[in-house]
């Protein structure tokens, strides 16, 4: 009964680390998204990349990566489709 106990309680936490991560996450990039708005672009268009990049995993790596000149110029890409 311990090992149950135990092994109950190890998924619980890795369960809420895991929830947490995914939500820290994505008000990560919400903000980060929102914030080139500095740079010229306009909510409405900001809110559809953000929509966009919380389904695609490997191009928000790319997008945090990239320095505010580089998100620029991928938000100007992203814009004529």
């Amino acid at each position: 009964m311990k090992k149950i106990k135990f092994v109950s309680e190890q998924l619980d936490k890795i369960t809420n680390a895991l929830e947490q991560f995914t939500e820290d996450k994505t008000l990560y990039l919400y903000g980060e998204v929102m914030s080139m708005e500095v740079e010229g672009f306009v909510d409405d268009f900001l809110c559809s990349v953000f929509d966009y990049l919380v389904d695609c995993e490997f191009e928000v790596k790319v997008f945090f990566a990239k320095s505010t000149k580089y998100r620029k110029n991928w938000l100007q890409k992203f814009s004529q489709g």
